[in-house]
């Protein structure tokens, strides 16, 4: 008896105890409506092995319920993915991006059991998207907050289909929270859903 309570007390110093709660395992995706203002998801996870390195990426991916092969959904896609309208028989045109919808997300990542506070975030700045579909990125390191929050606005059309979140850079095999809050809402195109995604994110050229 005496053994058994102390591998039950060495289990919850390590954060290993297996008897209660679930981690999501990355990678992992489900549907999430962040169109709607006040749509809220929120998970715990544990963060992947990785050879490749210990960054993870989240990021929503938009896509369409192809229904048919009507060019009115692959024009709407490549509008998505390019942020350039294109009219059936019409070279197409950039849209502005002070005319773009933007998604306003809250971002909250939380550290929990052993995991370190000490975190490093590169997230995108969509505001500076060039022709090529490019952006700058921003690095952040957070010491000893206990979290890290922030905003990001995001462009309905432009900047590919799959557009980031952030890229973290966490302690392999250590567990999170993580929540992603709509703040604003927007007019989706019919057809279109959205994805949220966590995933290994690697560092090999």
């Amino acid at each position: 008896m005496r053994v058994i309570n102390l591998i039950f007390t060495l289990l919850i110093a390590l954060g290993l105890s297996g008897c209660t709660k679930e981690y999501m395992k990355v990678p992992f995706s489900v549907e999430v409506d962040f169109s709607k203002k006040g749509t809220v998801y929120e998970t715990d996870f544990k963060a992947p092995w990785n050879i490749w390195g210990s960054e993870v990426e989240f990021y929503i991916y938009l896509g369409i319920n192809w229904i048919s092969s009507d060019s009115k959904e692959g024009r709407i896609y490549d509008y998505i993915r390019t942020g350039v309208l294109r009219e059936e028989g019409e070279n197409g045109k950039k849209i502005p991006t002070e005319e773009t919808p933007y998604f306003k997300l809250k971002v909250t990542l939380t550290p929990l059991g052993r995991a370190s506070d000490n975190v490093i975030i590169s997230s995108p700045d969509y505001s500076k998207i060039e022709l090529s579909q490019k952006y700058v990125w921003r690095k952040r390191q957070h010491k000893d907050e206990g979290k890290i929050e922030f905003t990001i606005d995001i462009p309905l059309y432009g900047g590919d289909t799959s557009k980031e979140l952030m890229i973290a850079d966490l302690q392999r095999l250590r567990n999170y929270h993580i929540r992603v809050e709509s703040l604003e809402d927007v007019e989706l195109p019919d057809g279109v859903y959205i994805g949220f995604v966590i995933n290994r994110h690697s560092r090999k050229v």
